[in-house]
């Protein structure tokens, strides 16, 4: 937040007075709210002892009382957009404090929501799911980009798979509560009817072959990007990534593993200092894995947005990104679980490359100079 709008900032009884939300995103106006907090902790406005944390003391509930904000000024999209995974979430049961929006969705007819972010949540699960068992099938394999001893990693994978019976009825009870969730709020027939498939094929712990002929095409751009971008302006990110493997695997073994190629091709074109400057500028903050998490996103939102993003990144419509970008986990176990589909066997990995970040270097107190336009407009 600007200095001027600091100063018009007070604290009383542990929360900011004089707080406006920008109402673009939950998690965008929970950075600037701890941002402003930890700006009036430096003024001494806000009181913390030493080895205190300001989290722990003023922001328990913070995530609530943003919530409630957009609740009062009917920001659905962005309530749904906050609750809906985009990636990988914790293996276990929608958390208190979004079952609490659910219900509150629920009681003002917004059922479709609610089915949205449940289904959302469970193909997080599912993809998770599916790997787990991708990775039992596969059977032991020792790696030679892990500098652990054969015995280390047998053990490591033993631990792994001892866990897939517990995940499996951990699965099913959620998905049984999903069906009825989805049977309360009007899911059509046909919605039912894919959940039953799901929970079948969880069930028998495999998902059906293709029991067609394998699809000619090859692989390439075009038809990569057609396959990232069905389903994107009526599913959820976590909705398309749950599918992809099914829709790779009608393909040839061969198109799977250049999918796979073309993938970690476009990965790299976007390992840039100023994509990287952008992502940091977009989310308060960007790790290495957050990079990594955040050119899968771009990926994910389709041909039209990526190739401009690569081609000016300050050119950036900062209206596509709503709070923290993730999903190339879910990117990276397409190709592997598809072709497991597909061929009964597993995909032997596609070499990786060292890569270094491309361009001229920015420092980090420079990203904001880089992207003026960017930056100016997170300010606001």
């Amino acid at each position: 937040m600007r200095k001027s709008e600091i100063d018009s900032l007070g604290f009383e009884s542990g929360r900011i007075t004089g707080f406006i939300p920008r109402f673009r995103s939950i998690d965008d106006d929970w950075e600037r709210y701890t941002d402003a907090l930890v700006a009036l902790a430096e003024r001494g406005v806000v009181a913390q002892e030493k080895g205190q944390s300001l989290y722990g003391l003023y922001c328990q509930d913070l995530n609530e009382w943003l919530i409630e904000l957009y609740f009062e000024q009917k920001r659905y999209d962005q309530i749904e957009a906050h609750c809906t995974p985009s990636g990988e979430v914790s293996f276990g049961p929608i958390g208190q404090g979004r079952l609490a929006v659910l219900e509150r969705f629920l009681a003002i007819g917004e059922g479709a929501r609610v089915r949205r972010i449940w289904r959302a949540h469970m193909g997080c699960l599912k993809a998770t799911f599916w790997w787990y068992i991708a990775e039992r099938n596969a059977q032991f394999r020792k790696s030679k980009n892990i500098g652990s001893s054969e015995q280390r990693q047998r053990c490591d994978y033993e631990k792994l798979i001892s866990g897939i019976p517990d995940m499996k009825r951990e699965l099913l009870d959620l998905m049984a509560a999903f069906r009825e969730t989805a049977t309360r709020t009007g899911a059509s027939e046909t919605e039912l009817a894919g959940i039953d498939a799901d929970i079948a094929a969880i069930e028998a712990e495999a998902r059906p072959r293709p029991n067609r002929k394998a699809d000619p095409r090859k692989m390439d751009e075009d038809l990569f990007w057609n396959l990232v971008e069905e389903g994107r302006t009526d599913q959820s990110i976590g909705e398309r990534i749950e599918t992809l493997p099914e829709r790779l695997a009608a393909f040839k073994a061969t198109a799977i593993r250049d999918f796979d190629k073309i993938l970690r091709n476009l990965e790299a074109r976007a390992y840039r200092w100023d994509l990287w400057a952008l992502a940091y500028l977009l989310q308060g903050g960007c790790s290495d894995d957050a990079f990594a998490d955040f050119r899968g996103w771009l990926i994910l939102q389709g041909r039209d947005v990526f190739e401009a993003t690569i081609a000016d990144p300050d050119g950036f419509d900062v209206s596509l990104h709503q709070g923290v970008a993730s999903g190339i986990n879910g990117l990276h176990d397409a190709a592997p679980l598809a072709y497991e589909m597909r061929q009964g066997t597993a995909m032997k990995p596609v070499p990786l490359k060292l890569m270094n970040v491309a361009g001229p270097e920015i420092a980090e107190e420079d990203f904001a100079s880089a992207l003026p336009r960017i930056a100016g407009l997170m300010e606001r």
